[in-house]
């Protein structure tokens, strides 16, 4: 996710190429073995048993043509990477209201930088954690510009933090460094800065006109036409969920994470998990896992044993910690009412997830068939962890009991049309 969209960025010589450190030198590791390499391409499905996997995925020619694709594999490696943790507020629904990686994707896919008319509304950032602080340094020195910083975070969060700051900047100093680059390069600037803010909302009539809350004994309300939104990121695992794979809960990211032995294998299937797919360790340690992950199903391909160890060394985890104790994960209503909607796809507010709970929607899919929440395009990705967390919340449950949406195929939006023109017996135009 990081190196989203990499060849064309490295072309260009904006701000973002900096942050690409060593995607050139991995681009140019594709050329040098015998590596089908297919750009763009997106999974619909996949299984996997103990002697291989298929997979079936839509691929994306030269030419923009669309046609899908069957193969069988002896191993899979899935690098699936982070998304970001969803925040349910009121007005979250609203154009003009996204993800803080939304905004990463627009520049990095598009070149697009959020700017605005001198004396027109413009970009407010409203969250905690390091991507949100990159993102305003990245936005400033491509020349765009951000009107306020809204602080999410806890008051109490540094003083926990502490205790584990010490083991941080043994474990990892670069990380540590790098973290005080970012605090030192997103202050002052002229944009406006709040702290500890609550009681968030966005509010407009077709898309977003202003942003209210209270930061202190004040209530604010600033004008916006975009604001970005960010409580850290949690894995992403909806093709891991598809494959039906083991997951255990992760009480420090409140997110669920694949269960991998140390190469990042999955136990006894021929599947490898790398990077913070398996769980958020951030960038470098996904370049370390990712490197585990291919020699060890390079070694299991040609029969030789691989790692069987269990768990993460601690020391290198130790950053991980520190950073997910200073941004530790709003609770899940902090900002959000009755009204809130909880799945933005079909319209389900808060009040109708608690009514399903107290009718006897105690796990997920049970409250996906009372009220279709999880049901839209995203499939759950954005409302997902949320229910979850609202339903371990409401019944008291630990939420690795209460248990998480199944995924089915597939896995993306595909187009009928896309499955017609992959039988050769029939196509678009017959059926027509």
């Amino acid at each position: 996710q990081v190196w989203r969209n990499a060849a064309e960025v490295m072309r260009r010589s904006d701000a973002l190429v900096r942050s690409y450190r060593g995607a050139e030198a991995a681009l140019a590791g594709l050329q040098n073995y015998s590596i089908d390499y297919r750009p763009g391409a997106g999974v619909i499905d996949a299984s996997a048993e103990t002697t291989g996997v298929s997979v079936t995925y839509l691929a994306r020619e030269p030419d923009g043509a669309r046609r899908i694709v069957e193969t069988e594999a002896a191993a899979l490696i899935i690098a699936t990477g982070a998304q970001e943790r969803a925040l349910a507020f009121p007005g979250v629904e609203l154009a003009g209201v996204m993800g803080i990686g939304g905004v990463q994707t627009g520049m990095k896919q598009a070149g697009l930088v959020p700017k605005a008319s001198e004396g027109a509304p413009g970009l407010i950032l409203a969250g905690q954690g390091p991507l949100l602080l990159l993102t305003l340094i990245q936005i400033r020195a491509l020349d765009g510009r951000v009107d306020a910083v809204l602080d999410l975070s806890e008051p109490s969060a540094m003083r926990r933090a502490l205790p584990f700051l010490p083991a941080a900047l043994a474990g990892d100093p670069g990380l540590m460094v790098e973290g005080a680059r970012l605090l030192a390069g997103s202050a002052g600037g002229g944009t406006k800065r709040y702290r500890h803010v609550t009681h968030l909302r966005a509010e407009g009539d077709d898309r977003i006109e202003r942003i209210r809350f209270r930061t202190g004994d004040r209530e604010e309300t600033l004008p916006c036409s975009l604001l970005a939104v960010h409580d850290g990121v949690i894995p992403n695992t909806q093709l891991t969920r598809l494959l039906d794979l083991p997951h255990d809960w992760d009480d420090r990211q409140q997110a669920f994470r694949p269960r991998v032995m140390q190469s990042g294998r999955v136990d006894g299937l021929p599947i490898w998990i790398a990077g913070d797919g398996a769980g958020i360790a951030g960038a470098g340690m996904a370049k370390r896992r990712g490197a585990e992950a291919g020699r060890d199903a390079a070694e299991a391909i040609d029969g030789r044993p691989g790692s069987t160890r269990s768990g993460t060394s601690p020391d290198r985890l130790a950053a991980r910690r520190f950073i997910d104790t200073l941004y530790a994960p709003l609770p899940v209503t902090a900002h959000a009412d009755d009204d809130t909607l909880i799945c933005r796809c079909e319209a389900v507010p808060l009040t109708a997830v608690r009514k399903a709970i107290a009718d006897g929607g105690t796990g997920p899919n049970r409250v996906k068939t009372f009220t279709r929440c999880g049901m839209g395009p995203c499939q759950g990705r954005m409302c997902g962890n949320l229910l979850t967390r609202i339903i371990a919340e409401e019944t008291g449950k630990a939420p690795d009991k209460v248990g998480a949406l199944r995924i089915r195929p597939p896995l993306k939006p595909v187009l009928v049309a896309d499955y017609l023109a992959a039988d050769p017996a029939r196509s678009p135009e017959a059926v027509s």
